[in-house]
């Protein structure tokens, strides 16, 4: 274990600090992106919430569209079928308002 940079205690992991729970890279398999922001709530390329990891393990992201915690493997959010990504092609959807996607324009609806 290395030090911390933030609370400077001997807790820190590969992913975050246990003392601090500051995240320095994502911990879910397949995205691994380094964390710049020390406050960061949520990884800002795949979503995942770090609270709800550190705390219980559980991989959820938060709907843009309807603001609701989602499965971060699920492809469409239950409540409101906001599409994260493409069906058909899995390019990452920049905007709730979207009709089709940018790359091969499938359509979002």
């Amino acid at each position: 274990m290395d030090k911390c940079p933030i609370c400077k205690e001997i807790a820190r992991g590969k992913y975050w600090c246990s003392a601090c729970k500051t995240v320095f890279v994502c911990p879910a398999p397949t995205c691994g992106a380094e964390i710049s922001k020390r406050d960061a709530a949520e990884c800002p390329r795949c979503g995942l919430l770090f609270a709800d990891y550190i705390a219980h393990r559980k991989m959820y992201r938060q709907c843009p569209k309807c603001k609701k915690r989602q499965g971060l493997s699920e492809p469409q959010c239950k409540h409101c079928r906001y599409w994260f990504n493409c069906p058909t092609c899995g390019h990452r959807v920049p905007s709730t308002s979207m009709l089709t996607c940018p790359r091969c324009a499938t359509s979002l609806h």
